[in-house]
């Protein structure tokens, strides 16, 4: 019985979330995850949003949009699945979401129960991480039941490594 509750328990795995733009901060979350999830054999989930495009009517152009939006995005995750495996040999796991940004990450966490962190990274300056930092510590800190992890903006790849 004892070794059923260990095999159980090593069998899962830890899942690091980040949330991708082209910003700096991004990148340091980003190296936060596939460090620490490379070091506990966990694995790194990648979750691109995009806003929604209303042509209410010309549906074909807002089709268009959509599709060109999903194209952007495909590219984007290849280019960061291959920052995340220069950390790591686990590729990681892909998504897209339409929608606003904040209700995209609140149910993507309510529908993903495997994810075990959300990771962000605070900026020097203004940019997309500090608004979502704003949200998940702010008026929508109860609508996630995952632990976030916030970078501070000071902290150099280096101390990133050791921390990870």
């Amino acid at each position: 019985m004892q070794e059923l509750f260990l095999e159980n328990k090593m069998e899962k795995e830890i899942v690091f979330l980040v949330v991708l733009d082209d910003s700096q901060e991004m990148f340091r979350a980003l190296r936060y995850a596939a460090r620490r999830s490379s070091r506990n054999n966990g694995r790194v989930a990648l979750l691109y949003t995009f806003d929604t495009l209303e042509f209410s009517h010309w549906k074909a152009v807002e089709d268009i949009a959509e599709v060109e939006s999903r194209e952007k995005a495909e590219e984007k995750i290849a280019e960061y699945e291959n920052f995340v495996l220069s950390f790591t040999e686990k590729r990681p796991k892909k998504f897209i979401m339409k929608g606003d940004r904040v209700e995209c990450i609140i149910k993507f966490l309510e529908a993903n129960k495997f994810i075990s962190n959300f990771v962000l990274a605070a900026s020097e300056k203004s940019s997309p991480s500090d608004s979502l930092i704003s949200s998940f510590t702010g008026k929508n800190r109860s609508k996630i039941k995952v632990p976030l992890t916030i970078l501070p903006s000071s902290l150099s790849e280096e101390e990133i490594d050791k921390l990870s």
